[in-house]
């Protein structure tokens, strides 16, 4: 019976240290040029155009200035992932209120949720997927 009282105790203390360190804390994007040094440092050979930036500075979409592809940008924790997306990839997408939920055809991430701050930018993204959509 202490066998499995000492994993389960192992357990919680590998998490709490973790914790502790600071592994867990979320460092968020402040702005769009922020946003971008992290995709270009995640992806330096990807030229990257422009970012919009979620609300809660956790995740962007970036402009790679081409009109079938685009990146994202995701935080998680203190660490980021960055990937490009081509338009096979986006199986689908709704736009409402300045939210953006995209579907891809992807099972290591199959969706993506993006609260624009700006709706000049929610109405830029529309476009593009317009566009994606169309080809």
């Amino acid at each position: 019976m202490t066998l499995p009282y000492l994993i389960v105790g192992s357990l919680l203390f590998i998490i709490v240290l973790h914790h502790l360190l600071g592994q867990t804390a979320r460092e968020g994007m402040p702005d769009r040029e922020a946003a971008l040094n992290r995709f270009r440092d995640i992806l330096p050979d990807v030229p990257a155009a422009g970012a919009a930036l979620s609300r809660d500075g956790l995740s962007a979409l970036i402009d790679l200035g081409t009109a079938n592809r685009f990146g994202l940008l995701l935080i998680m924790g203190r660490y980021a992932t960055a990937r490009v997306v081509g338009a096979e990839s986006v199986t689908g997408w709704d736009l409402r209120d300045n939210v953006l939920i995209l579907s891809l055809a992807d099972f290591t991430a199959p969706s993506f949720r993006l609260s624009f701050a700006d709706p000049a930018e929610a109405a830029h993204w529309r476009a593009l997927f317009d566009a994606l959509r169309n080809k």
